[in-house]
């Protein structure tokens, strides 16, 4: 079987939140597990089983011992590739595949980002030296 994917993945069991979208539609939001994040996709583990095609509302943070800083939080809206009945060592879950379409990042993120940047373009700046 060919690997298609084109982002590194990131094992990461974090907390997500799953929401069907259009969000009148199906069952409310529910908890589910990620297993690996990209920024092209995500796989995670939930109780319950989604079909194949149909669009998700994700939201899901990433903790400081990731992002080396702040907790970022990330919102995507994603679409259902695959669904496995029984992922290994899980009871009654279901692994769900999903190709992330869109993706917004935390404004706090951001500004956290822009200020280590800041930060590390100052501290590489040399001192200004005066003659006389």
């Amino acid at each position: 079987m060919e690997d298609r994917r084109v982002a590194y993945r990131y094992r990461l069991p974090l907390a997500v939140v799953v929401r069907r979208l259009p969000l009148d539609q199906g069952p409310g939001e529910h908890q589910a597990m990620t297993r690996d994040v990209s920024t092209s996709g995500v796989y995670f583990t939930s109780g319950q089983r989604l079909s194949v095609g149909i669009k998700l509302d994700l939201a899901l943070t990433l903790p400081p011992e990731v992002t080396q800083g702040s907790e970022v939080v990330i919102d995507a809206q994603a679409r259902v590739m695959r669904v496995d009945e029984q992922p290994t060592d899980l009871l009654n879950r279901f692994g769900i595949a999903a190709v992330i379409d869109r993706f917004n990042v935390s404004r706090a993120a951001v500004d956290f980002a822009l200020h280590k940047a800041e930060h590390a373009t100052d501290v590489r700046r040399p001192a200004a030296t005066t003659s006389g």
